[in-house]
């Protein structure tokens, strides 16, 4: 399909989003209508926009990233009920006294963020579980929790080369190396474009820039909007009723090594499969099998940790599934999200919006058309990955054909992937980042949007001279 009616699913779902705050009926109802219009039957696509969500489970990619999402509820919820979190936590306030400030709250609560700099999602979700206790001990608002968690989250993992977005990328660049179109290593590009990735680079330098100079100061809504939310997410209510309690004493004779032992479990043995599934060749690694696997790894290297701590296995399968429930909402939107990205992606809603910056630009104006392009794209769709998919093999074509910086090119399209997939509300890193910080993910698009667009007008700015320059 090649007309203005691929953009209508994804304008819909924005819009019902937008106006209804019902994340589940926004996405669903972009998903009937993609399905209709695919079935161009109305009864035959509402059947099918049904089948849709359950040929989701047919994709391994995408089972292994729900389960991956339940097993980092079952890891975070470990640390939390382990005590292992409020030790950590009491450390760092009490005993140390590294967290005695609003400021110095949003640092180490950034930080920790690295923790999981693989894994985007991980990573909100630990910024999220440390960050609330510290965010209501400062009183800073769970809106400001979820800005440092989605501006950890998806900026990071993208800025790594060797996480599962970076080898990603690096994949879809050797097949235009394979093509002929380019030439060299693909990682080599990719460690080439970093310094370029003005707006990945910005967002995230903003997290720790605010902190310091109060330049972002999202304060909560009103009180009626929390109420509301809680009633909508009964998960988040009693989470949030959780970490308003004070520090026990027990919790605090806990050991700050029931917070390292799954997270260092996570992350050393993501490094040893990868090593190993690429033939002791890193860059070659198969990475997201990698994270699946070390979350099962984690999970049970865990567990006999916590055996020689005398805690009764039941009980910590009880934390494990305990923990999985609490993600349950957010594993529901991710399916929705799939299957949303799955039927745009039929219509062809990215190539459609791609192509009307595919044509006769000047030279100096293709970055800065490409930033805006995947920008489009990316709001449109919710997805970096999915832009990025669609856009490598044009961009890379436009920029060898104009003469334009190829760095400087795939900089510009991964920029503008993350501003979507930090800032549309269908967004799965908005829902994600929103969950983890005990807010709606309405009320953490409404509060968010100013800063991202801000950062994402001055990037525009940085592409049009650096086009200029290059």
């Amino acid at each position: 399909m090649d007309s203005w009616l691929t953009l209508l699913p994804s304008c819909l779902s924005i819009l019902l989003a937008v106006l209804t705050r019902q994340v589940y009926v926004a996405i669903f109802a972009g998903i009937m209508a993609g399905s209709v219009l695919l079935s161009e039957n109305t009864f035959a696509g509402v059947t099918e926009s049904f089948n849709l969500i359950a040929e989701t489970f047919q994709s391994p990619g995408s089972v292994k990233s729900l389960i991956f999402i339940l097993l980092i509820g079952a890891i975070i919820n470990v640390m939390k009920q382990s005590g292992g979190i409020e030790a950590l936590i009491y450390k760092l306030t009490h005993q140390r006294n590294i967290v005695a400030s609003k400021t110095s709250a949003q640092l180490v609560t950034f930080g920790v963020g690295f923790l999981m700099c693989l894994e985007g999602i991980g990573s909100m979700m630990l910024v999220g579980v440390v960050g609330r206790p510290l965010f209501h001990r400062f009183e800073l608002s769970t809106e400001k929790l979820a800005f440092v968690a989605n501006c950890t989250g998806s900026p990071l993992a993208w800025l790594m080369p060797f996480s599962g977005a970076g080898v990603f990328l690096s994949g879809l660049l050797a097949s235009e190396v394979e093509h002929g179109t380019l030439s060299g290593q693909p990682m080599g590009y990719v460690l080439s474009a970093l310094p370029y990735q003005f707006y990945t680079l910005a967002i995230l330098a903003l997290v720790p820039l605010s902190a310091l100079f109060h330049l972002a100061t999202i304060q909560p809504h009103r009180k009626r909007a929390q109420n509301q939310t809680l009633n909508h997410h009964p998960n988040l209510a009693c989470e949030q009723h959780t970490t308003r309690q004070p520090i026990s004493s027990d919790k605090t004779q806990a050991s700050a090594a029931a917070v390292l032992v799954p997270v260092g479990l996570l992350l050393s043995f993501l490094c040893i499969m990868t090593y190993i599934t690429g033939e002791g060749d890193l860059l070659a690694g198969d990475i997201s099998s990698a994270i699946y696997f070390s979350g099962f790894i984690s999970l049970l290297g865990s567990g006999s940790y916590f055996l020689t701590r005398r805690v009764p296995i039941g009980q910590y399968v009880e934390w494990c599934i305990q923990g999985m429930q609490n993600m349950l909402p957010a594993a529901i939107i991710l399916t929705l999200a799939f299957s949303l990205s799955r039927v745009t992606g039929e219509l062809g809603t990215g190539k459609y919006l791609a192509s009307y910056f595919s044509g006769e630009l000047p030279v100096w104006l293709v970055p800065a058309a490409v930033f805006v392009a995947c920008i489009l794209i990316s709001f449109s769709t919710g997805s970096s990955g999915a832009t990025v998919s669609i856009m490598t093999p044009i961009v890379v074509s436009l920029a060898v054909s104009t003469g334009t910086n190829v760095p400087l090119i795939i900089a510009a399209m991964i920029s503008g992937a993350v501003f979507g997939d930090q800032s549309s509300p269908i967004s799965d890193s908005v829902i994600v980042a929103a969950s983890a910080a005990g807010c709606t993910p309405e009320n953490h698009f409404s509060t968010q949007l100013p800063y991202t667009v801000a950062v994402a007008l001055l990037s525009l700015i940085c592409y049009l001279i650096a086009g200029w320059w290059a």
